[in-house]
């Protein structure tokens, strides 16, 4: 059996439009493979779903028909509601005085560019819908066309009475859906698949870590593999998929500015292109762009992949795709992955660490966070400096750290280590450092801490420690 994940505030939200005697109109939306539609059937109990087609809107409307008559046991002849208008006047007619949930999922293939479907639901449900007890729910996978029906220039503007974007599990509600996993090994998985939820569904019970990655995500036959694969394709209005996989490809490489992605990508006479299209993936939540703490708002955009399952099929897939067509995932596995994955899991942890502390500060025994980011560059003396976490506080204090996906405890050196780089950073006019130093330190180890390090923790305030296990609160 399935199982059903953090989606509770949702759940309960969408069975409350149930209880409404008048018609209510609800917007769900969100990348494909995020668990939409298998939350939109938790909820009720035989309502009509309708799966639009990248088709025509005749070729929909016909379909849609027909699977009415199927579902609602009445006789209906698609000759004689020739408008979407007409369709809607049917819902509300079939509504009646019972309440009736209609869903009509992938709502953006209906919205072609000259369709007037919304203009036409609209009307019906201004001047038609009455009285009439009816929940329309509707669902899609282009995020930026269904964001839109929200706006002040949609005709829709006003008459939603709920709405709500769902996106990928973060790594705790990830672990949750492979309860049976030691927490390292969950982590893993997080890393290599991210928080989506068919892809995690793939994970078997009976399967080691190299057992599933290999069967779902490596072989050319399995089924992440196969959704990853066609990723960029199966997005409604992405044509030249060949720019979006070059400059995935650069941010993959490392690339962090426009400039420098641009140009790995043979785009640097064409920026312009590079940039539209970080813009469009942004939205996709495929890509994230993040500045340095204290950064001003001139600087530049540094651009990560912000999909795990995306980042691992270009640091590991998309590199060996000639050996896997070959069947030849086991050697890829041991030579290629195996070897680099705790180094590739050290960047990971450091976001699973932000998600910690945004997460549960309270029970860390922190304040509430105000904001969360890391820094890097050059202090005064050229000295290339990384911060893994620089955060503050809701109380308006600093909080600094690092954070370590090491075998080994990590001992009092990365303490020491922290306070000589806020020190350099005062020096080299970063204000904010100067704070720090007098601020919280967290440290987050995936292999815990040694003797010396926790008694630093108990006799040093503001220092705190957090394992792996920390990041599971019961």
């Amino acid at each position: 059996m399935k199982m059903f994940v953090n989606r509770k505030n949702e759940l309960e939200e969408l069975r409350a439009l149930s209880q409404s005697k008048q018609p209510v109109m609800a917007l769900l939306y969100g990348r494909r493979r995020v668990g939409k539609t298998y939350l939109l059937g938790r909820v009720w109990k035989d309502p009509f779903y309708f799966l639009a087609a990248d088709t025509t809107l005749e070729t929909n409307r016909t379909d849609l028909l027909r699977e009415l008559e199927q579902w609602s046991g009445m006789e209906i002849f698609p000759e004689d509601y020739h408008t979407w208008r007409s369709v809607f006047r049917l819902m509300a007619r079939i509504a009646g005085e019972k309440q009736q949930v209609f869903i009509l999922d992938e709502f953006q293939y209906l919205l072609e560019r000259d369709s007037d479907v919304v203009s036409q639901l609209t009307a019906v449900w201004d001047r038609e819908m009455d009285d009439s007890p009816l929940v329309l729910v509707l669902c899609g996978s282009e995020v930026s066309t269904m964001e839109a029906l929200q706006s002040r220039d949609s005709p829709l503007f006003g008459r939603l009475s709920w709405s709500s974007r769902l996106r990928p599990f973060d790594y705790f509600d990830s672990s949750r859906m492979l309860p049976w996993l030691p927490l390292r090994e969950a982590m893993y998985i997080y890393g290599a698949l991210g928080g989506m939820p068919r892809y995690l569904s793939a994970v078997k019970h009976n399967e080691n870590l190299r057992e599933s990655l290999c069967r779902i995500l490596l072989s050319p036959r399995g089924e992440v593999h196969i959704q990853l694969q066609n990723l960029m394709a199966g997005e409604k209005g992405i044509r030249n998929t060949a720019e979006y996989d070059a400059v995935l490809r650069a941010v993959a490489a490392g690339r962090r500015e426009l400039s420098e992605i641009a140009s790995c990508a043979g785009l640097q006479d064409r920026t312009y292109v590079a940039r539209r299209v970080l813009e469009v993936m942004e939205n996709l939540a495929l890509i994230r762009r993040e500045r340095n703490y204290g950064a001003s708002s001139k600087s530049p955009w540094r651009y990560r992949i912000a999909d795990n399952a995306l980042l691992f099929w270009h640091r590991f897939i998309e590199p060996n795709r000639s050996q896997l067509e070959r069947d030849m995932v086991g050697s890829v596995w041991e030579t290629s992955i195996e070897p680099l994955l705790d180094t590739y899991m050290g960047h990971i942890f450091e976001d699973i660490a932000r998600q910690t502390l945004l997460r549960f500060s309270g029970e860390l025994g922190l304040p509430v966070l105000s904001t969360c980011n890391r820094w890097e560059g050059l202090d005064r003396n050229r000295r290339s400096i990384e911060l893994d976490i620089v955060a503050r506080l809701k109380s308006g204090e600093m909080l600094t750290g690092e954070v370590k996906w090491s075998s080994s405890p990590v001992d009092p050196d990365v303490h020491f280590q922290l306070l000589r780089n806020l020190e350099d950073l005062t020096a080299s006019g970063q204000n904010w450092a100067k704070q720090a130093l007098g601020g919280w330190f967290v440290y987050f180890s995936a292999a815990g801490f040694s003797e010396y390090m926790l008694r630093l923790a108990e006799d040093t305030t503001r220092v705190i420690l957090v394992s792996l296990e920390d990041m599971f609160p019961d």
